[in-house]
């Protein structure tokens, strides 16, 4: 937090000396009239502080650009200068005012979701620090008016119900055929954030197996069981959906020793550096370019048996569609926006060229 502060007294102080007007604003002050009034936005921190500020940016002509105030605790994949100490932000700032660089155009995810309105289609919790340890996970979507009382004991079989019990009962039953009689409203909205990573669909609790319904595509709806999906644009190509997916040498090795054995051919099962070479060799496929057009699903621990058969766990998609069937599910955008996402609703997931974000590169 220090570091992070005498960097951004620093900076300010480097951009004064340049004749550039600018304003500090911590998380709550960054607001859109903030947006509004900035020819770009320069960040300090790491890649959560560059999503979380991008996140308030819709167009296309205001740059945004990260500076990693933290090289040893973010990898900085979407800041200018990675983990170049802070030395170098002279000389970066300079490159900057002549024009010294290129523009890179970050394509986002678009989410359209839609159900019943008495689902809360649209509402949303931010997943900051301080809001996550003031609510407990399990209750952070329960208002007190959803609160159960427990449970009134049975009577026993020598006891009449009463007056007040045949009446309740009555009115329960006019209130299940009210609802199955009268039609519910369906509510479609545009999520108002864009995903720059990635976008998560699943339960609540990880313990608990999440179950929809994705159609990839133009391909038929299916139904699955998994931990949750992943969905993720080039730019979070290098984070979640990466350590998702990626192969450890110990995974190789293993395969490597399978196939000779199966095979009955001599393979080098004991060379770390053959070892090392494959696991890179897929693990660098794995990213791709910030600035596609499509986006790269993922399928977490997929069960597949007689009732779910096998799926492509893994590939890219130029639209995506999730119909829930979940319990307690959510719709996350990029670790740090939750959507209620529960049984009925649906999810269209798609990138459009006016939503890509405006960064700047070093060649």
């Amino acid at each position: 937090m220090k570091q992070g502060l005498a960097t951004l007294d620093k900076n300010q102080q480097r951009k004064r000396a340049a004749g550039v007007e600018s304003r500090v604003v911590q998380r709550l002050d960054y607001t859109e009239d903030a947006v509004k009034w900035a020819d770009a936005v320069l960040t300090a921190g790491g890649d959560g502080t560059f999503l979380l500020a991008s996140s308030r940016i819709r167009q296309r002509d205001i740059p945004v650009i990260g500076i990693n105030t933290d090289p040893q605790g973010s990898e900085g994949y979407m800041c200018l200068m990675r983990k170049l100490p802070m030395e170098h932000f002279k000389s970066a700032l300079q490159r900057l005012f002549n024009g010294d660089f290129s523009w890179l155009f970050r394509q986002r995810i678009r989410i359209i979701l839609s159900g019943e309105a008495q689902q809360g289609i649209g509402d949303s919790i931010e997943l900051n620090d301080g809001q996550l340890n003031q609510i407990p996970a399990t209750t952070r979507w329960m208002d007190a008016q959803n609160t159960r009382s427990p449970p009134a004991p049975f009577p026993s079989s020598s006891q009449q119900p009463s007056s007040h019990q045949n009446d309740f009962s009555e009115n329960l039953n006019e209130l299940k055929k009210l609802k199955e009689n009268s039609p519910q409203e369906k509510v479609t909205v545009q999520l108002p954030v864009l995903a720059l990573n990635e976008v998560f669909i699943g339960e609540s609790l990880s313990s608990r197996v999440s179950y929809y319904e994705i159609q990839i595509d133009n391909s038929a709806l299916v139904k699955q069981k998994s931990s949750g999906i992943a969905v993720c644009t080039g730019t979070g190509s290098t984070s979640w959906y990466f350590n998702i997916n990626k192969l450890t040498d110990q995974c190789v090795s293993e395969l490597l020793r399978i196939a000779s054995e199966r095979c009955k051919v001599s393979l080098p099962v004991d060379s770390e550096q053959v070892i090392s070479d494959i696991c890179t060799k897929f693990n660098q496929q794995l990213i791709f370019s910030p600035d596609s057009k499509r986006m790269a699903f993922t399928v977490r621990d997929p069960i597949f048996n007689a009732t779910f058969p096998p799926t492509t766990p893994r590939g890219f998609a130029k639209r995506l569609v999730v119909k829930s069937r979940g319990y307690d599910a959510h719709l996350v955008v990029d670790g740090g926006v939750s959507y209620r996402f529960n049984d009925g609703a649906e999810a269209v997931l798609e990138v459009y060229e006016e939503d890509a974000l405006r960064t700047v590169i070093f060649r």
